[in-house]
């Protein structure tokens, strides 16, 4: 479950542009995935919209392409609800719970995606800004496995840990994070 974008902490004229910038880069995905599905491999260059409704710069304008591949339907369901209101068809009420939903689940889906947060000028949340993507595929391990050891990252910063292991012997171990303060 996402949380719903907090349209009215947003106001009036940055929600609508926050709600344009979830259309627009949610079409770009699908739009650049579909024409180079079949020559894709794991990740896919799809460069960030202009926009002046993010707090900062995403540095890896890149998606999972097996993300979007699972999240496709989704993304198309969630473009469509938003579609009136992006296109100006519909007027924008910050204190629709149901439209609110739509966007976070939207921007939950991007940020699942590029692996990265998405954070609009005025939110307090993580800054937007990539986060470290750790994949590790593994038969069979006899010691140890960590996806991520860290000591202070920073700021804005996140992790994704996808580890798929086969056995595990009786001494070995699988630890996706360890750390001393990430964000």
């Amino acid at each position: 479950m996402s949380d719903p974008l907090a349209l009215a902490a947003l106001g009036g004229a940055a929600a609508g542009e926050a709600i344009k910038f979830l259309f627009q880069q949610a079409s770009e995905v699908l739009k650049t995935w579909r024409s180079r599905r079949e020559k894709a491999s794991e990740r896919l260059p799809v460069p960030i919209v202009d926009n002046n409704v993010l707090d900062g710069p995403i540095t890896d304008a890149t998606v999972d392409v097996g993300a979007v591949e699972q999240r496709q339907k989704d993304a198309v369901a969630l473009i469509g609800a938003l579609a009136p209101y992006a296109m100006d068809a519909a007027d924008i009420d910050p204190s629709d719970p149901e439209l609110a939903a739509i966007a976070g689940q939207l921007r939950a889906l991007l940020e699942s995606v590029y692996g990265a947060h998405l954070t609009f000028r005025g939110e307090q949340r993580s800054a937007t800004g990539s986060a470290i993507t750790v994949s590790q595929r593994v038969q069979q391990v006899d010691g140890a496995v960590i996806g991520v050891d860290a000591t202070n990252i920073g700021p804005g910063a996140g992790i994704a840990v996808g580890q798929h292991v086969d056995d595990v012997s009786a001494g070995g171990s699988v630890t996706g994070v360890q750390a001393d303060r990430i964000g």
